[in-house]
């Protein structure tokens, strides 16, 4: 039996929005646990998935190896003995299974899920499956260590735009491979077309996010960088967001303390692109919008890692070297190789955040200033971001909602107005990511906005929990425009949930 998350009593009235009391003790916290089916099977199960994800990760360290060296160097020894490992390990008597689906990665018919760090190593294995139209790889029990170098060398040395996966079988059958089988890709699955949308999305995140750690690390080391890594990830971004903008402001719900300054920079650059995108910016502009966010705070690199994390109260000294970075940015991105000349958006971007419109905010000048279309964006998104975000000295977030309302109570003195509205139509009014009842008394999570104004308050949910409050795997999504025969709305937001306040992490529905 399913234990309830939680089991509020109705609410005295139907005002629906935006904050509402605690509907929870601190016992019946939103992160209950569902029991399904027996402890043990559940723990076989979780260690057989564990097996499978890193079955996965030591073929991609083989691609990867094979890519430098030949098939029959030492340097593959590792990851050949280990993979082979973990394959007799799972196969038994039958045969292991990986496949792939929609991009999605299956040990056998298990999802593998995917965590962020594992993001960009599922990747090496996703690529070259799509690559060659592979739907799966069947590894016997009886399969070997020269059965694996062969594989992965025809894989790479072969041309997958010229040979097909016959072709690559034939191959195989030359070189006497027979513990291996190779699947061909399945018709898409149309249910997992927007989870697959979303993984695209998880994996460019991911991939501008490390480049944003590495060029942050080289800086603070004193090295020479170059930023073509994140260039690339900004145009993968850019072309995601004009297919899919939710699935990629969902992933700005990430929220990781220890991670804080990549994923900020990660989530802002999100952020202002979206924002961009409803000003009218074109997909270049966008794309230049996108990499200024990226390194708005490139200045903080120069501030001792001590301030940075330091979890008390700053001193005023300590405020006077934060104060300093939006400077500090504008001289670090001047050296930045590959920058001929200064864009103007990315010296406004890291001088600009802290300004406020109406310049109450940081660098303080004594000349008159106006602040730039892009100073104006990043003061928007920054703040949105950091208030909603855990940091090292604030372990606790605020609530999307909440800080909505904070920052609308500031608009026109630090925030434009014309463009507040904007950015409150890309994350919604009722904001991604935000935790709702609904007058059913079950909770969902926000994934978009709708598409209509009119229907600001009608946003597209997906189910976690029934009317008794137990938690849902895999519940539906739900379009809250949608009617019933009678011309009445199937389903509808009761208030906002502060998730926040509930500790209760809603960016695993977007992972």
């Amino acid at each position: 039996m399913s234990q309830p998350i939680n089991q509020p009593a109705p609410p005295a009235s139907d005002s629906a929005l935006p904050s509402s009391p605690p509907i929870l003790t601190h016992e019946q916290s939103l992160t209950a646990k569902i029991a399904k089916g027996s402890e043990a099977g559940d723990i076989y199960d979780q260690q057989v998935l564990m097996l499978g994800s890193q079955m996965v990760t030591q073929l991609s360290v083989l691609i990867k190896t094979s890519r430098i060296h030949g098939p029959n160097n030492s340097a593959l020894d590792v990851p050949v003995e280990t993979l082979l490992t973990l394959i007799k390990t799972l196969a038994h008597d039958a045969p292991v299974v990986v496949r792939l689906q929609n991009d999605f990665v299956f040990l056998g018919q298990s999802h593998i899920k995917v965590t962020a760090q594992l993001m960009l190593v599922f990747s090496t294995v996703i690529d070259t499956f799509n690559a060659w139209g592979i739907g799966g790889l069947s590894f016997a029990p009886s399969v070997t260590s020269k059965d694996l170098r062969t594989l992965v060398n025809l894989l790479l040395t072969l041309d997958p735009t010229i040979s097909s996966i016959v072709d690559l079988r034939r191959s195989l059958q030359a070189n006497s491979v027979t513990g291996i089988l190779v699947e061909e890709r399945r018709a898409s699955d149309p249910r997992l077309a927007a989870r697959s949308s979303r993984a695209a999305a998880k994996n460019s995140y991911a991939q501008t996010a490390v480049a944003v750690g590495a060029l942050t690390q080289k800086v603070r080391e004193g090295g020479s960088i170059g930023f073509k890594q994140a260039k690339r990830a900004i145009q993968n971004i850019v072309d995601l967001m004009v297919k899919d903008e939710a699935a990629l402001l969902g992933l700005t719900t990430l929220r990781c303390h220890d991670e804080y300054t990549h994923n900020h920079s990660v989530n802002v650059s999100l952020l202002s692109m979206a924002l961009g995108n409803r000003a009218g910016y074109p997909k270049v502009e966008l794309a230049d919008l996108g990499l200024a966010a990226l390194f708005h705070d490139m200045g903080k690199s120069t501030i001792p890692t001590e301030v940075l994390n330091k979890p008390g109260e700053f001193s005023e000294d300590d405020w006077s070297k934060m104060r300093s970075h939006p400077t500090a940015g504008v001289l670090g991105l001047a050296k930045l190789r590959g920058i001929t000349s200064l864009p103007g958006r990315m010296a406004a971007a890291s001088f600009e955040h802290h300004m406020n419109l109406d310049l109450s905010g940081y660098p303080k000048l004594k000349t008159p200033w106006k602040l730039s279309m892009t100073g104006r964006i990043l003061t928007i998104t920054d703040c949105y971001d950091a208030m909603t975000s855990a940091r090292v000295y604030r372990r606790e977030p605020m609530s999307p909602s909440k800080v909505l309302e904070i920052m609308f109570k500031k608009s026109g003195q630090s925030f434009d107005p014309l463009l507040l509205k904007l950015f409150v139509n890309c994350v919604g009014i009722v904001p991604i990511g935000s935790l709702v009842m609904l007058h059913t008394n079950e909770l969902a999570v926000v994934l978009k906005p709708a598409v209509n104004k009119a229907d600001a308050e009608r946003p597209l949910v997906k189910l976690i929990t029934d009317e008794r409050g137990n938690e849902i795997e895999n519940g539906p999504e739900l379009d809250l425009t949608e009617k019933d025969d009678t011309g009445d709305y199937c389903h509808t937001i009761l208030r906002v949930i502060d998730n926040t306040e509930h500790k209760f992490d809603t960016s695993r529905y977007f992972v």
